[in-house]
């Protein structure tokens, strides 16, 4: 199966880490299901795309951060109702610290598990603005 085809259960498996068990169990129950076709009863095969794949990475990178599923839930349905993201784990540019998952859009960090749609102070910085700048600059120096 090709990108463009969709990717199987047994590939999902190889590329995310996610194991059999769990993708049938995050299907089954909603969490993440495949959008390119769905399990149609025993032996059916799931078809993932892309961008559930992205999706799938990403929850398990929260997973073993600490998040729990109970959690990870919460914030698909936060993102979803706030931002109106029809796969928000493949959509948003999420950070952790293991306890709450924030999201980041531009200069702006907000949690959306904990106290959701909250500004949290944050001061992020951008180390290839910053290596960029310093290289301009010195540019700069070099040829007054």
């Amino acid at each position: 199966m090709s990108e463009a085809e969709g990717f199987s259960a047994a590939q999902v498996e190889r590329l995310t880490g996610i194991n059999a068990k769990t993708l049938h169990f995050w299907d089954r129950s909603g969490f993440l299901s495949p959008s390119l076709v769905q399990a149609h009863g025993t032996g059916s095969r799931r078809v993932y795309s892309f961008r559930d794949l992205v999706a799938l990475r990403v929850a398990a990178q929260l997973r073993d951060a600490g998040i729990s599923l109970q959690s990870l839930r919460k914030v698909v349905a936060v993102l979803r109702d706030m931002r109106s993201l029809e796969n928000p784990l493949a959509e948003t540019y999420l950070i952790t610290n293991g306890h709450d998952v924030f999201e980041k859009r531009g200069d702006e960090v907000m949690s959306v598990l904990r106290q959701p749609g909250q500004s949290v102070f944050s001061f992020v910085i951008d180390l290839t603005r910053t290596v960029e700048q310093l290289q301009a600059d010195i540019r700069q120096t070099h040829t007054a």
